[in-house]
């Protein structure tokens, strides 16, 4: 005996009329929306950056009091991320590219002593002398020398 088609077809709705709306812009003119929606962003972007650093700081500190558990570094990738992510967009790339730096650290690092939790906060007091300086883009010869700086004391460690 055969048992009758217990299949159905469903057909969802689409709700990507509802999500996006339709405009009368021009492609054009939505770039040069967007651009100064952008513009706007970056004024505001410095507080955030110091947001991000002040919570950054935070996060650091929970790893400090807990280094055997690990707490604190969800939150400490998170935020690095974050700025990795956001800060190159905004005129921060040597910010980006420290944060990158600690996510990829942060990444491959299980246990934290006190020579790893060195080299974190030797990132976020990096990040910080970004923003307390306004260094912007890749900050010319002294952001590589901060670079290096970091990179060799990670591999010092290795």
């Amino acid at each position: 005996m055969s048992q009758p088609n217990k299949h159905r077809i469903f057909q969802p709705d689409n709700l990507l009329n509802i999500k996006a709306r339709r405009s009368d812009l021009s492609v054009a003119e939505m770039m040069a929306k967007s651009h100064q929606v952008m513009a706007d962003i970056a004024k505001v972007y410095p507080q955030w950056l110091r947001s991000d650093l002040r919570a950054l700081a935070a996060a650091n500190e929970k790893l400090r009091a807990e280094p055997h558990t690990g707490a604190g570094k969800p939150d400490l990738f998170r935020i690095a991320h974050d700025i990795r992510g956001q800060a190159p967009g905004f005129g921060y790339a040597l910010a980006g590219d420290i944060s990158a730096s600690l996510c990829q650290y942060l990444e491959r690092t299980e246990r934290f002593e006190a020579a790893e939790l060195h080299i974190v906060g030797a990132h976020i007091k990096a990040i910080r002398a970004c923003v307390l300086q306004s260094l912007k883009g890749d900050g010319g010869a002294t952001g590589q020398e901060l670079m290096a700086e970091l990179t060799a004391l990670i591999q010092r460690n290795e």
